[in-house]
């Protein structure tokens, strides 16, 4: 019956899949190929941009589709537990965020042939930016498991955005380690060559943050996540 979930999911979501790695492929042909600004900066540029839309055209109605369509009884009259349910949907999200950016990167390692960057460069900042879409994700889950409408899910996950944004912003600036650990765009301190901007953001937070200490936070914040996030899924009936 799991499997039936996922492959229902899979099916769902088919279109999501083709849409961002078409559009990311085709922005990572075009510019690579065109070579207006540095390979390495436009790596960062496309992943940056993955990294706050992808989350988001997959969360727009992967909860709240089910309400406002009224399958989540349907769902739920299933003969499964229903954090199944909830883990079927979180899984499938997570792979194909991951698949997103994996192939992105490959297919940035391709065509830069590492003709201005060292090998792997790209396919890493393709990965650290992934890590931190799939995070995003994870914590829209906690907020948005229960939306009844898109434009309700939209808000969510923009709210999780600007959220973590406002606590990375204070973590750097009044330098507090703990809370700077906990911020999903701490995955991405380690991409390279970015925008004199971020440059100094990046070499503020440097001194913030560990990478063992960051691994560390962040799995434990994705397990609190998805702990809180199932919970509400799986309550979400009370609220229907």
């Amino acid at each position: 019956m799991f499997r039936n979930l996922i492959w229902k999911e899979a099916q769902e979501n088919l279109w999501k899949l083709g849409f961002c790695l078409g559009v990311s492929l085709a922005f990572a042909v075009m510019l690579l190929r065109i070579r207006i600004i540095p390979d390495v900066s436009v790596c960062i540029l496309i992943s940056w941009a993955q990294m706050f839309m992808v989350p988001v055209v997959y969360a727009l109605d992967i909860f709240s589709g089910e309400m406002s369509n009224r399958t989540i009884h349907l769902l739920f009259k299933v003969p499964i537990q229903r954090w199944k349910i909830f883990l079927s949907k979180y899984l499938l999200v997570m792979l194909e965020i991951g698949l997103i950016f994996l192939l992105t990167g490959l297919s940035m390692e391709i065509l830069g042939h590492a003709r201005e960057a060292d090998a792997g460069i790209l396919l890493k900042t393709n990965i650290l930016f992934g890590l931190c879409a799939q995070l995003l994700f994870a914590w829209f889950c906690v907020f948005g498991c229960q939306s009844r409408s898109e434009a309700g899910s939209l808000l969510a996950m923009f709210g999780v955005m600007i959220g973590w944004g406002i606590v990375l912003l204070w973590a750097v600036m009044c330098r507090v380690p703990w809370a700077a650990h906990c911020v999903p765009y701490s995955c991405t301190s380690w991409a390279v060559d970015m925008p004199d901007l971020i440059l100094i953001m990046q070499e503020s937070s440097e001194r913030l943050i560990h990478p063992i200490q960051l691994l560390f936070s962040q799995i434990t914040m994705l397990i609190v996540a998805f702990a809180v996030a199932c919970y509400r899924f799986v309550k979400v009936r009370r609220y229907l």
